[in-house]
């Protein structure tokens, strides 16, 4: 697969989602993140920013916000932001990423309350060839010093998508 070359751009640290969208490929309802407020593509680290609303697409009536496990889901979307970022910065499109793993996935929360926002860092731990493990912790502005969700994910990272067997 040729690899498209575009200019190399450098990113401000606070990505709006406006601009964030386009490095993702996640879009509609599923593009959870509202906007970036760090990055760093040498060290490999990202933390991102999520305002939780009744118009959010994983909104739960009965908790009156979303279920703590959707924290996951902000984890794994940071880390393709971090390689949509890592492109933009580098001339190069995103590299589709493809989840291994997760492991130590921890909640001390049940849910993310409607008006608070879901602050995630994430940082590399280790790197194989095409597999990078990632640290994802997310905090509630409820209580922005105590994690309420922390976990490891390992994903795949690769510019040929004939690795799942298409032609």
């Amino acid at each position: 697969m040729a690899e498209t070359k575009m200019e190399p751009r450098k990113l401000p640290q606070n990505v709006p989602a406006e601009e964030l969208i386009n490095l993702l490929p996640h879009k509609g309802k599923m593009f959870l993140l509202d906007h970036l407020t760090q990055h760093d593509i040498v060290a490999r680290t990202l933390e991102s920013e999520s305002l939780v609303t009744k118009n959010h697409i994983f909104y739960d009536e009965a908790l009156d916000g979303i279920p703590s496990h959707v924290a996951f889901e902000l984890i794994a979307q940071s880390i393709s932001a971090l390689s949509g970022v890592t492109g933009c910065e580098r001339g190069e499109p995103p590299k589709p990423g493809f989840l291994l793993s997760i492991q130590n996935y921890s909640a001390k929360v049940d849910r993310f309350k409607v008006g608070t926002s879901v602050h995630v860092a994430i940082k590399k731990i280790d790197e194989l060839e095409s597999m990078l493990t990632y640290s994802g912790v997310a905090y509630s502005s409820e209580n922005p010093d105590v994690p309420a969700v922390e976990t490891t994910i390992t994903v795949m990272e690769t510019n040929d998508l004939r690795i799942l067997g298409e032609k």
